[in-house]
């Protein structure tokens, strides 16, 4: 980032999200490091409301990460959804050598309810996942493609509302397939056509991680915790049998092509391993998400449709 492009963004924006000044918020507490910086609860000095602060430092020594940190603002700024984080500000410092993304606070986060080990009830499960679906949807018809659903990305506040956040790695489509790359997505979230080596791959990735994260809030834990892409594609296989080009158009096509070799497995475990815990919709809905083939995944407004949260 650099002072010319500060500069055009504060003569673009139709509302002053980019500021020189210094923030007038005070740090509470930290909530969260990441690889490029961190979060923190702040309190706004002028009105007393509380917030969260993700501050990135030292952005010229990030030039990838810069044009990633942009991406995440603007599609913060163009979308305006009750289950999308909402950005209020974006305030870089005099030196340019800070940023500070100021969002709406959440109490929560669905990695830690779950690694807390709180048992979330049928209903419970039902209304996360919608409002999930709810934010997806609205994203997918942008040509938004999230690329890193997991569930320390799935915020919750203590009214019960979900928020998708963290979009660093979001990137547009236009709805159409294009060449991405495929160092994206946590790996036990991660569909396998970008295990495989597709580069061409949708926004049907999403729907595959929102299956993991849906089998997570059921199971109570990790539904897929591989420990290399070889070793996911494995716990893939072991579940839903291996795929083959009656259910995956093309894929020994694409196997030959990315030089891949994969054991045979013939049975679909998913029903089994779920039978006590989710209706038959609720088994069809995971199916549906967790299906090999991208073009005949469910799609989120598909999902919405779904009988599972009519039943």
């Amino acid at each position: 980032m650099n002072k010319i492009l500060v500069k055009s963004i504060l003569k673009n924006s139709q509302k002053k999200y980019f500021s020189t000044k210094k923030a007038e918020y005070q740090k509470k507490s930290l909530i969260d490091i990441g690889a490029y910086g961190k979060v923190f609860k702040v309190k706004k000095i002028k009105d007393k409301k509380i917030y969260a602060c993700k501050k990135i430092q030292n952005i010229y020594r990030f030039n990838f990460f810069s044009s990633s940190l942009l991406t995440e603002i603007n599609f913060l700024l163009s979308i305006i959804h009750p289950n999308i984080i909402f950005i209020k500000e974006a305030v870089v410092d005099l030196s340019f050598s800070n940023i500070f993304i100021i969002t709406e606070y959440c109490e929560y986060d669905l990695k830690s309810i779950l690694e807390s080990r709180v048992k979330f009830s049928s209903l419970q499960i039902k209304f996360i996942l919608r409002q999930i679906l709810l934010g997806t949807n609205i994203l997918h018809e942008n040509h938004i493609i999230h690329r890193d659903f997991k569930t320390s990305n799935i915020l919750l506040n203590n009214k019960g509302l979900i928020k998708i956040c963290d979009f660093g790695l979001a990137r547009s489509h236009l709805g159409k397939k294009i060449f991405l790359t495929q160092d994206v997505v946590t790996l036990w979230y991660r569909a396998p056509e970008v295990l495989i080596g597709l580069k061409d791959y949708t926004d049907a990735i999403d729907m595959w991680s929102i299956g993991c994260i849906f089998a997570e809030l059921v199971l109570n834990e990790v539904l897929l915790p591989g420990n290399s892409e070889l070793d996911q594609l494995g716990r893939i296989f072991n579940l839903l049998g291996t795929p083959n080009s009656n259910i995956w158009k093309n894929f020994d096509f694409l196997c030959n092509l990315h030089k891949v070799n994969f054991p045979s497995q013939p049975f679909n475990n998913l029903s089994k391993r779920f039978r006590n815990l989710l209706t038959y919709y609720g088994i069809d809905l995971l199916n549906r998400f967790l299906t090999y083939d991208p073009s005949k995944r469910i799609s989120a407004k598909g999902a919405l449709k779904h009988l599972y949260f009519y039943n």
